[in-house]
């Protein structure tokens, strides 16, 4: 994980690069742009989506605190293929290209990290490719929400306040949105969850990791 307390893209030997802000809803980049650098998320959460031919919006997958992003893009100098947008307020850093090349190049720890992370990105992405492909529909919902917190801050009293459709969750785990409501109310009538509009709060976790797991 990244410490921005111990930055490693050093702009000179006493300066960081600083952070900016993002507001909800404020696009970081889209789709067929070319970065100026990587961006480096110290707070909140954003999507990743792509457009598909019939004009509607699908997530791919949300990233969080202390991770990178446009890390393929940076390496391989094309263009994005993916559109990265605020669903939190956000504080980021954007590292210069040439900054980040250089850091990659001289520090060591940095680079295992960054191999370290798109080891992560991979298995996450053959982890997926398994869950469509093996998973029910209990299974991937319960993994979605014993995965929000991680992503979506929750209240004094454990209400997450999930900042994403349900027409996007369901296509962040590919089942229909209706599977998606069904399951949700199941779960809640079984007292597991609990929703209150775009909130929910996780009464028994235990037994979604067992759903999860396929063992209930």
């Amino acid at each position: 994980m990244l410490n921005c307390y111990s930055c490693p893209f050093k702009v000179s030997e006493n300066s960081l690069v600083e952070p900016f802000n993002y507001y909800k809803g404020e696009v970081i980049f889209h789709e067929e742009e070319r970065l100026a650098g990587l961006y480096c998320i110290e707070k909140g959460t954003c999507k990743i989506s792509k457009m598909s031919s019939n004009g509607r919006e699908q997530i791919i997958e949300l990233l969080t605190n202390k991770t990178l992003l446009g890390i393929r893009s940076v390496l391989n100098g094309k263009k994005t293929n993916l559109k990265a947008t605020a669903i939190t307020p956000m504080k980021v850093c954007l590292v210069p290209n040439h900054i980040f090349l250089k850091t990659l190049k001289t520090d060591e720890d940095f680079t295992i990290f960054l191999f370290q992370l798109l080891a992560n990105y991979i298995k996450s992405t053959d982890d997926k490719i398994i869950d469509l492909g093996q998973k029910s529909v209990s299974q991937r919902v319960a993994k979605l929400l014993l995965s929000m917190d991680k992503y979506f801050e929750a209240d004094a009293k454990g209400y997450i306040k999930i900042k994403i459709r349900r027409e996007d969750m369901a296509n962040m785990i590919g089942v229909a949105t209706e599977s998606l409501i069904r399951t949700l109310s199941d779960f809640q009538k079984n007292k597991w969850i609990e929703t209150q509009g775009k909130q929910l709060r996780i009464i028994n976790p235990k037994k979604l990791q067992s759903i999860e797991s396929g063992l209930s």
